[in-house]
């Protein structure tokens, strides 16, 4: 006898696998397509800060010092504050025209940092050359380079905490270093925290909203709420640099 003869096409049951598998494929794809799309977005902040970072450098060698942050609320200036620079201004926005860059997006602009200190003010130099004799400003930029590196660590200039790590604790009473200068790249709202410039994430929130001075590592990994991207030069570095590029 032969048996029942099936019809044509889907059952509930195989219906309802197949939309479920659709469902969960299309969930996977979606996922992978947000990370890659993050990974991107992070990439492409990081060739924008290490940018800022290389005209940060020619800007000091040629103008042998560094550039004074925007004083603009929103970096719409994009130029130095008005000179000479105002006394106690270490943090603003990257100054991109006064570096030769191209001004961003109001969401890409970046936060920069210089050390201002006593005897080691490296955006308006003092101090005399070793010899007697600085006709071009290179032996001011020099010793305020040397009073930089040498002057103790401490929270009156702009500082870099630890990584986030049991042993590296992430907080604004752990200085790890004062930088020469230091760049803060926002990439997306990942802390959820709003604020005027919500891009930032973290503590370098408090920094870009209302000019802290504390700074999260350069080598602080990213995660569900923080992808910023940090890039500080400490000033013993820049006077490497600058010894190397000036022979």
């Amino acid at each position: 006898m032969a048996g029942p003869v099936r019809t044509s096409g889907f059952t509930l049951l195989e219906m309802s696998v197949s939309v479920t598998v659709i469902g969960l494929l299309a969930a996977i794809a979606s996922t992978a397509y947000s990370g890659m799309a993050d990974v991107r977005a992070r990439s492409r902040a990081h060739a924008e800060a290490d940018a800022a970072r290389h005209a940060v450098r020619a800007f000091m060698l040629q103008h042998k010092r560094l550039p004074c942050p925007d004083a603009s609320s929103d970096g719409d200036d994009a130029r130095e504050a008005a000179s000479p620079c105002p006394s106690g201004l270490q943090v603003g926005w990257l100054p991109y025209e006064s570096l030769g860059l191209a001004r961003p997006e109001p969401a890409r602009r970046m936060r920069y940092a210089v050390s201002r200190g006593t005897g080691a003010d490296l955006v308006i130099p003092n101090g005399s050359a070793a010899d007697g004799v600085d006709i071009d400003g290179i032996g001011r930029l020099q010793d305020a380079l040397i009073a930089a590196a040498q002057a103790p660590a401490g929270t009156a200039r702009p500082f870099v905490t630890g990584k986030g790590t049991a042993a590296d604790a992430e907080s604004c009473t752990h200085v790890v270093a004062n930088p020469a200068f230091a760049i803060v790249a926002p990439v997306a709202d990942r802390d959820d925290a709003g604020g005027s410039h919500p891009g930032f994430d973290g503590i370098n929130q408090a920094m870009a909203d209302g000019g802290a001075l504390c700074i999260a590592a350069p080598g602080r990994a990213m995660d569900a709420g923080y992808d910023d991207v940090v890039v500080a030069e400490s000033a013993s570095a820049l006077l490497g640099w600058l010894a190397t590029s000036t022979r």
